[in-house]
């Protein structure tokens, strides 16, 4: 519905539809300068801003803390924030409104997903983008008034942000006329030195993301530190239970060879006494034999074989001894000679 003076009856209070705000935008400057918006950002009864490629404060690199603000003749079409980078960015569109036009700011859920946050005020006020025009004392649009954000990445990867990216989501209402005085806006160049933008600082941007990011850049570095402490650690105590079982293996060959010395020299030894006990035996019977060569020759028959089973006994005995003793001392034998192991 259009008025006799070519503009749209006033409700105060009521939110523009889609078709009453390309109306207004497309007739008049109450809201945007004209050449400034574009018809397919219209999204139900709101107006998607875009991101503009100037007036910009960005790190010099992905993850860099020192900023650089683009200004004047210079442009950034793309640029790509880090976990923990922030920045401030403005709008394509350059805002006129009215003293009878309001608008509320949202966020875009889509830019959320990726863990972008958008900083910014909840209504840009009527009269934004006036000013007083001295040839006539009325008021007329700015030539250039964008609205800003700070945003921060606090998502796990690089966000890349390119001009003309949808960036917030605004709506337009009719109000009742307010008083006419200029808004006050802070500007391009105040809201830059909180980045510390061409200064020599070491500490740019949003200290509380910087810190953030600073923090989790620590902790990640002492996860790393810790990993590698108890690898090294673990690959200690393999080494050091290796080397101990070499040196226990060392010490029961050792144990084991002192053993099986031992049970030679005890072999040995009885086997020693046993040969010389035989030796005197034969010496002795063959003395008594010489003693008694008058004796009958049934005596001497029993004599000797006396002697010979005599002899036979202590030879099969130090057969036994050292049999039982070899077994004894082969890998895996027990004391009963068996051959059983563990």
């Amino acid at each position: 519905m259009v008025a006799e003076n070519g503009r749209r009856p006033q409700r105060p209070g009521c939110l523009f539809s889609q078709q009453e705000l390309l109306a207004e935008l497309q007739g008049s400057e109450r809201i945007f300068r004209s050449a400034s918006w574009n018809p397919e950002q219209l999204l139900g009864t709101g107006y998607s801003v875009r991101l503009g490629d100037d007036l910009l404060v960005i790190p010099d690199n992905p993850g860099d803390s020192k900023y650089t603000a683009i200004k004047r003749d210079h442009v950034m079409p793309e640029f790509t924030l880090a976990p923990g980078d922030t920045a401030l960015i403005s709008t394509i569109e350059k805002f006129s409104l009215d003293f009878d036009v309001t608008a509320t700011i949202g966020d875009r859920f889509g830019l959320a997903a990726k863990g972008l946050l958008i900083l910014h005020g909840s209504t840009v006020h009527p009269g934004y983008g006036r000013e007083v025009d001295p040839e006539n004392g009325g008021w007329r649009p700015k030539s250039d008034e964008r609205l800003y954000f700070i945003v921060a990445n606090v998502g796990p990867k690089n966000i890349t942000m390119r001009k003309g990216d949808s960036i917030a989501y605004l709506q337009f209402f009719d109000i009742e006329r307010v008083p006419e005085k200029l808004v006050a806006n802070v500007g391009f160049d105040y809201l830059s030195t909180l980045f510390g933008a061409g200064e020599h600082t070491e500490d740019g941007g949003l200290s509380y993301f910087r810190n953030v990011k600073d923090l989790r850049t620590e902790v990640e570095n002492e996860r790393r530190r810790t990993d590698s402490a108890l690898a090294d650690m673990e690959r200690t105590i393999r080494a050091n239970h290796t080397e101990m079982r070499r040196r226990a293996t060392d010490a029961q060959t050792a144990v084991d060879r002192v053993t099986n010395t031992s049970n030679m020299i005890v072999v040995f030894g009885v086997f020693l006494i046993a040969t010389t006990l035989l030796g005197i035996a034969v010496v002795m019977l063959g003395d008594l034999i010489d003693k008694l060569s008058d004796m009958d020759t049934w005596k001497v028959t029993l004599i000797t074989v006396l002697g010979a089973l005599y002899a036979g006994a202590t030879v099969t005995g130090t057969v036994l001894v050292a049999k039982a003793a070899g077994q004894a001392i082969r890998p895996g034998g027990t004391a009963s000679g068996n051959g059983d192991s563990d």
